[in-house]
């Protein structure tokens, strides 16, 4: 059942629950409140870009559109609708050119996601024509030996296991929503199960990159592996694995491998999680570690893992289920109210692949960054029955 929640009583629930500046953690309407206080502060969907780069066609408003989409789907609320529509068309004219993308680094393709919603929802030839072009970005993309791409043309050789949900959910919804199916469920099946022969460590979790060449500050002398699992970083190629199952037909001789790597890093997720806090830390399996922290990005996409997975079946509620109850205790404790009245996030990151453990624990705890609204709308939609 979809509930419909209009703006006035989302704006009395804002101001019982959030008038006090204090983290929230007693209300069921987190997943509302995250996103209308997320659309207030940026109503122009066109101004979300960070870290000096001016480009909006990226994977900071591609992520926060993939989230809003889930709000949608939740509540019915066209708000989220129409801020996902206002965002595709300001990239894509009436003939179908998207004048931003630039096929350079996966991080691009992730909006590519936003025009195929767009065009499942109104069959519109422009969001088509354009999502073939980004389609077709994959065809020169540069890859290493083993047909992995690379993160970006400026990362050469490396492999981020970020980067796979970026360019491999566009593909997969796109072989389900236009066509080319064979292509784009072989490719997401190749990159997905390429790099945890690659990254999966024995506990599940993944590292957090490998560079082919070694040659990376960061890559290890003999593996070419990154130091580190870090939260984020994992926590994408999390929600690419909860998502694929919803384009990827059972049939495919690759269901089963990617299934079964979904269930390894589940039972490692599950193994590392912080006894204290519920949640997981910013260096994702050394919880015990001195100057280790608790990010919160990180968490809510492990949280959605777990809770899809669960609903899905591929886990036991019985194992899991508790899992997800401490976690999403632990994560609403890192929202609160600003003077503004928006809601911040506090301990998160966003960060590239560092050269070691202390720098990984040593980067900026980050307020508020797009990807963490992301993370805790997708985390707070999937745990809250009704809202």
């Amino acid at each position: 059942m979809k509930i419909i929640v209009t703006p006035i009583a989302i704006a009395i629930i804002y101001l019982i629950t959030c008038s006090d500046g204090k983290s929230q953690n007693n209300t069921a309407n987190w997943p509302v409140l995250a996103g209308q206080s997320f659309i207030k502060r940026f109503p122009n969907p066109d101004t979300m870009y960070c870290c000096g780069n001016t480009n909006h066609f990226s994977w900071q408003a591609g992520y926060v559109m993939f989230a809003m989409e889930k709000l949608w789907k939740a509540t019915g609320n066209p708000l989220y609708y129409n801020y996902i529509k206002r965002y595709v068309d300001q990239q894509v004219d009436d003939q179908g050119n998207i004048p931003d993308f630039k096929s350079d680094a996966l991080d691009n393709f992730l909006p590519g996601y936003a025009i195929l919603f767009m065009y499942e929802q109104t069959h519109l030839e422009k969001y088509k024509i354009a999502a073939r072009k980004i389609r077709a970005g994959f065809d020169t993309y540069p890859r290493n030996s083993k047909g992995l791409f690379w993160h970006g043309t400026w990362a050469k050789n490396q492999v981020w296991v970020d980067g796979l949900f970026m360019g491999q959910i566009f593909l997969a919804r796109y072989g389900k929503t236009i066509g080319d199916s064979d292509y784009a469920f072989n490719e997401a099946v190749k990159q997905i199960t390429t790099v945890a022969g690659v990254c999966q460590k024995p506990n599940g979790l993944l590292w957090h990159g490998w560079d082919e060449s070694k040659q990376a500050n960061w890559a290890n002398k003999t593996t070419g592996l990154a130091p580190e699992v870090w939260s984020e970083g994992l926590g994408w190629y999390a929600v690419l694995l909860a998502d694929i199952f919803d384009y990827l037909p059972k049939e495919h001789p690759g269901y089963p491998k990617v299934l079964a790597i979904l269930q390894k890093l589940c039972k490692g997720i599950k193994e590392v999680q912080d006894t204290k806090t519920g949640m997981w830390c910013q260096v994702v399996d050394k919880p015990d570690e001195p100057g280790n922290w608790n990010e919160t990005s990180g968490t809510g996409m492990f949280i959605y893992l777990l809770k899809k997975s669960i609903v899905k079946g591929y886990i036991t509620s019985t194992e899991y289920e508790p899992v997800v109850t401490k976690a999403f205790a632990g994560m609403i404790k890192k929202a609160r109210t600003n003077d503004q009245g928006f809601i911040d996030l506090y301990d998160c990151s966003s960060i590239g692949i560092q050269n070691s453990y202390q720098d990984y624990i040593n980067s900026p705890k980050e307020i508020s960054p797009f990807g963490a609204f992301g993370s805790f709308i997708i985390a707070t939609t999937s745990v809250v029955p009704q809202f």
